[in-house]
This record gives structure tokens, C-alpha cells and sequence, in this order.
């Protein structure tokens, strides 16, 4: 099997009407789209033994365990690919489940769809998925764990501060769509007109007198006094000290 392109989607896209965050990775197949898995000796058991939590999983049977009738029935890599890359995202504390797979329209080459919540996550699932599944199609050991590990350390490295977290994270619980800007705290958070995007606590809308101003702690605290809003007073030993 041959990855052939990975792409991270992070807004409106046509595989999903309210999905934003998705990995679409073409895959070629090769020899694989003339062996489906009830074609390969223990692939099933093998795959039950290294992901046991896939059980959860109910596919199109839409009941637990239905990934895993698919595999006894038969089914093409690509899908097992797109469900292997899921449940190894939920098992580093990442819950992802949405996922499908498509043909492109080329003999065995295949769009495998799966959403993640950190796209270096998502972007290292979907190669390691990869080399999961040619694991379990030969027979031999493979460091699921360490897999596991390595996605874990990613998301601590990637992952959002206190405050900016725990604005998307509101987002989230509002419906409202985000995307991450750059490798830090920059963020937008809507589409188009109704888009806001912000740093921390500062959105894009706080002008830079406000900036200057919360950056000067003595002049904040004056005009707050001024204003009769109670502010913490500095003692004259700690005055002394500067």
C-alpha cells in the first residue's frame, strides 16, 4: 500500500455538512484491492488482539461490534485504515468518530476520511495507520504502544493554553467552528463576516490603546480608581524594593 497524498481540512469541506476538521488521505491500495480481510488468514484475530477497543465500533451493523462483522464478511483496507486511524486518536484521549471511505475513480486507489482534534495528531494517525494495517496483513509485531505514546506527546506540545483553551473549548460546546492560525494561540473562531479571531483573552477587536493600556499595570490601576473600581493597593516595603 502507497500513501499518495495527506491533506488536513480545517473548515467547510463536501465530506461532511457540519465536519470541519478532517484528514483526507488518498491511498493506492495496490495488491490490497484484489485481497479483502475475510481473503487474509487472521487478520480478523489479530486486529481483535491489538485493538480490542475497535469492539465499540459499530459501523454500518449499527450495533457494537459491527466493524468487526464487516472484517469477518469482508471488507477493503482503505475502510480498516479509516477505522484503525479513529480509534487510535480516541485511545491517546483524542475521540474522533467520524470517518468514511471513497474511491477516486482509480482502480484500487481510495480517499480515506476521518476527522481528528489535533492535526498533527490526525496527520500522524493516518500514517500510522497505515503501517499498522500492512502490520497485521503480514503477521508481525508491531509497537502499538509507542504509537500511542508519540501522539500523546504531540498533543501536550500542540495543545492550547489555559485561556485559550478554555474559550474554544466553549466554542465547541456552542457549535461554533474554529480554526487554529499558527503553531501557537492564534485563533479564529466563525466564517466569513461573522468571524472573530484572538489571542489568549485579546480578540481582534480590542484596540491598541487597550493593548497599551493593560500593558501599563500603574496607569490601569489609576484610571480604574479614577472610576471608583476598587484596585489592589501596593504597600510602600514593596515600593522600596524596586
Amino acid at each position: 500500500m502507497k500513501i499518495i497524498e495527506i491533506k488536513a481540512l480545517r473548515g467547510p469541506n463536501y465530506w461532511s455538512n457540519y465536519r470541519k476538521k478532517l484528514i483526507v488521505m488518498k491511498l493506492d491500495l495496490e495488491e490490497m484491492e484484489q485481497r479483502p480481510t475475510n481473503t487474509i488468514d487472521g487478520f480478523l484475530e489479530r486486529l481483535e488482539a491489538m485493538i480490542p477497543s475497535m469492539r465499540s465500533h459499530r459501523c454500518s451493523k449499527n450495533h457494537a461490534g459491527g466493524f468487526f462483522e464487516r472484517v469477518k464478511e469482508g471488507t477493503w483496507m482503505g475502510h480498516v485504515i479509516e477505522h484503525i486511524a479513529l480509534e487510535i486518536q480516541t485511545i491517546a484521549g483524542m475521540e474522533c468518530g467520524f470517518g468514511r471511505t471513497r474511491g477516486t475513480g482509480t482502480d484500487g486507489v481510495y480517499n480515506v476520511v476521518f476527522s481528528y482534534m489535533e492535526e498533527k495528531v490526525g496527520l500522524y494517525a493516518a500514517k500510522a495507520s497505515v503501517d499498522i494495517a500492512q502490520a497485521l496483513i503480514d503477521g508481525v509485531d508491531y509497537d502499538l504502544d509507542a504509537d500511542i505514546t508519540e501522539m500523546r506527546k504531540i498533543r501536550e506540545n500542540t495543545r492550547f493554553g489555559p485561556s485559550t483553551g478554555s474559550i474554544v473549548d466553549e466554542a465547541i460546546a456552542r457549535d461554533i467552528p474554529y480554526i487554529r492560525l499558527n503553531g501557537e494561540s492564534l485563533v479564529q473562531l466563525g466564517y466569513g463576516v461573522n468571524q472573530v479571531r484572538f489571542r489568549a483573552t485579546m480578540t481582534d477587536r480590542t484596540s491598541s490603546i487597550a493593548v497599551d493600556l493593560a500593558s501599563n499595570k500603574d496607569e490601569t490601576k489609576r484610571m480604574l480608581q479614577e472610576a471608583a473600581i476598587p484596585v489592589a493597593r501596593v504597600c510602600a516595603y514593596l515600593k522600596n524594593l524596586k
